[in-house]
């Protein structure tokens, strides 16, 4: 395909892929960012410097799992790439490196394939992309390119992901062709050990410190999974919603789970504190919360009065064995117990 040739735009069809995506990938991408970001800011003065997304070169491999129209993108790695000014756009990929990374991939993990590249910019560099493309087809004909964008300000995840088609122009030459980039929709899925990894992140990436008490860590994984019942809450209420109003197709499993799950949660009306059955409840839970801080109290105390025992009788263990009497205290024999004569 002759690049003069290529049309490229961004197109606006029905994607014919179904995508799912993994936390793990998008935490690669932002990692690879901050990381190349943060080595450019470090650069000598007089160095050029590179500000802005679309001055850093982040550029890698999408690794997904293929099952028909089915793609799972579950990993990714970094391209070994030379920049070349005469080419257009100046970025070449080693090719030599690429299939040889994807090799050694393939013989540990054997059902992770090539899926595409993904690149850091806030808008879609049409005529870049299609640079990559071209060297990128021989591995895959139609892979996939995600676009993660570092400064975009909305509530939704800061990824596109588009599908790239190749079109060949009607009345023209054989080397006629257009390259569209379809935005299509993905959906987040997770595993446990993403899981563990994602909280690990999310709890200790803010600060290293330790000074907190066990009673604050409580309380913000007791606030934490409140606020996830609560967001995820939400959702299935908007997804109700939207089945009520003819948004969405109707799905009676889901909704049979949704009602499962509403008849498991407790529904108590905090306006109404004369209901006998949460006044009840509520009794109950504080006496057992009472007795509990109680029984601590007195676990305590029997402890602090064990240790005055033993001390006590180490005092006076030396002092029989001293032979005097000590305190107005009367003798006893050898291992025997001393106490005050005014216990007498």
């Amino acid at each position: 395909m002759n690049p003069s040739s290529t049309t490229p735009k961004a197109a606006s069809a029905a994607s014919s892929v179904t995508l799912s995506l993994h936390p793990l990938v998008i935490m690669n991408i932002a990692e690879h960012y901050t990381r190349v970001r943060v080595q450019n800011q470090s650069r000598p003065q007089g160095t050029p410097s590179l500000p802005t997304s679309s001055n850093i070169e982040v550029f890698g491999a999408l690794l997904g799992k293929h099952k028909g129209r089915h793609i799972e993108l579950c990993d990714t790695f970094e391209f070994k790439i030379v920049v070349n000014k005469p080419i257009t756009n100046g970025i070449i990929i080693d090719l030599d490196y690429l299939s040889k990374k994807l090799e050694s991939i393939k013989l540990v993990q054997g059902d992770l394939d090539f899926s595409g590249w993904y690149a850091i910019d806030s808008e879609l560099n049409v005529d870049l992309m299609c640079n990559l493309h071209q060297q990128l087809v021989q591995l895959n004909e139609s892979p996939l390119l995600l676009r993660l964008d570092p400064f975009g300000v909305s509530n939704e995840l800061p990824v596109h992901v588009y599908e790239t088609i190749i079109d060949i122009l009607p009345n023209s030459n054989s080397d006629g062709t257009k390259i569209d980039f379809i935005e299509t929709t993905y959906t987040l899925v997770t595993e446990e050990a993403e899981r563990i990894g994602i909280d690990h992140v999310a709890r200790y990436s803010v600060t290293d410190s330790s000074d907190t008490s066990v009673v604050t860590e409580q309380i913000h994984i007791q606030y934490n999974a409140i606020r996830l019942l609560y967001q995820r809450m939400l959702l299935l209420l908007e997804y109700v919603k939207a089945i009520k109003n003819n948004t969405l197709p109707r799905n009676d499993d889901l909704l049979r789970e949704i009602g499962s799950l509403c008849q498991r949660l407790p529904i108590i009306n905090t306006e109404d504190n004369n209901n006998p059955l949460f006044r009840d409840d509520f009794n109950i839970q504080q006496s057992d919360v009472a007795l509990l801080a109680l029984l601590a109290c007195c676990t305590q105390e029997i402890n602090t009065l064990n240790n005055y025992i033993t001390k006590f009788n180490v005092v006076h263990e030396k002092q029989s064995h001293g032979g005097v009497f000590g305190y107005s205290g009367r003798r006893a024999g050898r291992g025997s117990f001393f106490y005050p004569s005014s216990f007498v």
